[in-house]
């Protein structure tokens, strides 16, 4: 059996909860074929036992159904276990002059993370930290929405892409540089090298914080993004109902795989005031930040309301904690940019 069999049969096991198979995850090693009889090592890290059993037998299942009649498969402990200087040996890079690169993700669409990632950086900025945002969504790219942007970055010597300054923020997006309003429509590969370009081809400068708007899920963006650069940390952003938490499950466990710490939970949506009685209404539940910060052991950084303003906002190009300083919601983003900063530093 050929090395290109064996390939496709090892890629047909996805990590439990994720569409990317194990080898992509970088967990297969040392394989070695003869005959009928294959040998592996698997190099698991943080993963639960359940995990671990279930990429096991599903491992061995694929092989014999196969054609292999031996199978031996070696487990071989990871990053958690391996020494510091292996460690450092085999850890990404970090993004030159960046100090802190946090990923603001959530797992699944529509719960206002773009919305959460612009207020967070715009806190930042306004403690009188350098901040930059990189809009990392290549599939629905919406910093030029929230940030009211309209430019072409130019491209500097070195084929290096300037930033766009706003609000005295240092922002990139594929959107500056898409010119109308046809689907972008990549394979992985590509998808790969724009990440990779956004990281590194950037002339950042020095920033204390890069504020990384990631698109939903657990996709190529996202396992791209923790193979080729050191994340400081990721925030999570969630709605309460117990639907959303699912999807939130699979995006920490992406993360503690890489060994990037999650900081914490937004819970966006939390609830709404009315603004003619004051009534505060659940409408998507209650609860589910406050369970999934339980679950993770990790701060429950905010409770975020829906409310027309924090909408009226965006939709103009301008985060809330701008726009209307003063507000109690804008007040709630300076309290995760306060935790934000104190967790990382």
């Amino acid at each position: 059996m050929n090395d290109d069999k064996l390939n496709s049969l090892l890629r047909q096991v996805k990590y439990p909860g994720f569409s990317k198979d194990v080898v992509s995850f970088g967990l297969i090693q040392n394989v070695k074929e003869s005959d009928n009889s294959v040998e592996l090592g698997v190099k698991f890290s943080s993963e639960k036992e359940d995990v671990r059993q279930e990429i096991l037998a599903n491992l061995e299942q694929v092989l014999r159904a196969g054609g292999y009649e031996k199978v031996s498969i070696e487990i071989i402990q990871g990053a958690a276990q391996a020494s510091a200087g292996q460690q450092e040996a085999t850890a990404p890079p970090g993004i030159p002059g960046v100090k802190h690169t946090i990923a603001v993700a959530s797992g699944k669409g529509g719960v206002g993370k773009s919305t959460v990632a612009a207020n967070l950086a715009a806190a930042l900025r306004k403690q009188g930290h350098t901040v930059g945002i990189l809009d990392l969504d290549v599939f629905g790219p919406s910093l030029p929405i929230t940030l009211g942007v309209h430019e072409v970055p130019k491209v500097l010597e070195g084929n290096k892409l300037q930033p766009i300054i706003k609000y005295d923020m240092s922002l990139m997006s594929l959107g500056f540089l898409l010119t109308d309003s046809s689907p972008v429509i990549w394979r992985g590969a590509m998808v790969t090298k724009m990440v990779s370009q956004f990281l590194f081809d950037v002339a950042w400068g020095d920033l204390d914080y890069l504020i990384l708007d990631l698109p939903p899920g657990t996709g190529d963006v996202q396992l791209t993004l923790v193979q080729q650069v050191a994340l400081t940390g990721a925030v999570i952003v969630t709605t309460p109902q117990d639907l959303a938490l699912k999807d939130v499950e699979r995006g920490a466990n992406m993360f503690e795989k890489v060994n990037t710490p999650v900081l914490g939970i937004i819970e966006n949506m939390s609830y709404h005031i009315c603004t003619n009685c004051g009534h505060e209404s659940q409408i998507f539940s209650s609860g589910g930040g406050a369970k999934e910060s339980k679950r993770l052991n990790v701060p429950l950084l905010a409770k975020i309301p829906l409310n027309e303003d924090i909408m009226k906002a965006g939709e103009n190009g301008e985060p809330l904690v701008i726009h209307l300083p003063e507000s109690e919601a804008a007040q709630l983003f300076r309290d995760v940019a306060n935790q934000v900063h104190e967790l990382v530093n």
